[in-house]
């Protein structure tokens, strides 16, 4: 899917800003390939300007702020007059990453530098945009008083028909963003850009990036066909909280799980626990037989934990060969889950023809009637817990068939 969107996709670790993946776009904007960009540093390719823009983004990025937009459109390289607007997802991974969706947005950055421009040229630049950019007058009856030809391209309906019906908006777009529309006529203060949700003519729908300036006489503004990008926005937000490997929920998930047990649990004193698990001898399987055998014993005890676990939400993998689950231990179909989880666990895992390792699972308890309520107080109770059994086990090593 990335490989066939015209924004520029690429990711790359933040301790060393070596290139993970690119797709074609990204390639092409900078005069590479795929093969020959991944594996090498981003910043053999950047523009002053855009790693000055690098810089300014990674100061910022984080576990708490995982999202940003560059402040600043950048200039295209080597290309004039060609701008591109940068938005990058930090992902909280065992190495953290970021991924970077660059579009150009030379359309709408000209359209809003020359906005007040004089009436020709702006009507110039508008009916040449690729965006729709519009103006809505308020008096004596509120109505468009532009619409660039974009608009039917966009949304199925031509110029004309919107402005001879303006109602047809109300019909169009959800009711909050036209609200917000008519509470700026009405002078009232309003983010300078929204997300409108539109109708199409065809019955589809589609999402406007659409920023807003109050004139004398109304508003107008640019309005941007970001649908697919507010899709991939979408999936790399599940990625953000998702591990890759196994697809279970990753450490900040996880946090999250407790916290919010911890929390629908406190007027009522209900218990919660949490079940530690570290995989036994993974480390030698990896040593042995390489990390693709490490990965496919990951991915199948992820298999089997889900298996065991009923709500496949309150389980995660922390990271390496950890994994949690969050449970009731007062709920009588929790009474042996540590019993079954190490079941599951104990039993052979092919890692490639008529190889079998077994890679036990370490389990430790720990539970708000003994610990307390803090979520780091409970997760280090079982995290000690599965210490002390693993240190009673003295480190048997994984059995190989």
């Amino acid at each position: 899917m990335l490989d066939l969107l015209p924004e520029h996709v690429n990711r790359f670790r933040v301790s060393d800003h070596v290139i993970t993946y690119c797709n074609a776009a990204w390639a092409s904007l900078y005069q590479t390939t795929t093969e020959r960009a991944v594996g090498t540093r981003l910043d053999g390719y950047l523009s002053p300007d855009e790693m000055d823009g690098l810089h300014c983004q990674l100061a910022r990025l984080g576990p708490e702020q995982p999202m940003l937009v560059d402040v600043a459109p950048r200039e295209k390289p080597g290309a004039v007059d060609r701008w591109i607007e940068w938005a990058d997802r930090y992902l909280d991974c065992d190495e953290p990453e970021v991924l970077s969706i660059g579009r150009d947005v030379t359309s709408r950055h000209l359209a809003e530098m020359r906005l007040m421009e004089s009436e020709a040229r702006y009507r110039e630049l508008a009916d040449r945009s690729s965006d729709i950019v519009w103006r809505i007058i308020g008096h004596p009856v509120v109505r468009f008083d532009y619409l660039s030809p974009s608009v039917e391209h966009i949304l199925g309906y031509t110029p004309d028909e919107l402005m001879n019906d303006f109602e047809l908006i109300d019909r169009m777009a959800d009711g909050q963003s036209v609200e917000l529309v008519r509470a700026s006529l009405r002078g009232e203060r309003v983010p300078a850009r929204i997300d409108i949700r539109f109708r199409h003519a065809d019955g589809s729908i589609v999402v406007g990036e659409t920023s807003i300036q109050p004139v004398h006489d109304g508003l107008q503004g640019v309005t941007r066909d970001v649908t697919e990008l507010r899709r991939l926005q979408a999936a790399t937000a599940e990625l953000a909280v998702r591990d890759p490997l196994t697809g279970l929920g990753n450490r900040r998930c996880f946090h999250s799980m407790l916290d919010a047990e911890l929390e629908r649990t406190e007027s009522s004193g209900h218990p919660v626990a949490i079940a530690f698990v570290d995989l036994d001898g993974l480390k030698r399987v990896n040593d042995r037989f390489g990390h693709r055998a490490g990965d496919l014993v990951l991915q199948e005890a992820a298999r089997r934990l889900q298996r065991v676990v009923t709500d496949a939400d309150r389980l995660a993998r922390l990271g390496g060969d950890e994994f949690a689950v969050v449970y009731d231990p007062s709920d009588p179909e929790s009474a042996d889950l540590l019993e079954r989880l190490d079941a599951v666990l104990a039993e052979p895992v092919e890692v490639d023809a008529g190889v079998s390792v077994v890679c036990r699972g370490s389990i430790g308890q720990a539970t708000t009637c003994v610990v307390g309520r803090e979520p780091e107080d409970l997760l280090a109770a079982a995290d000690e817990a599965m210490y002390a059994v693993k240190r009673a086990r003295r480190g048997a090593p994984p059995r190989a068939d």
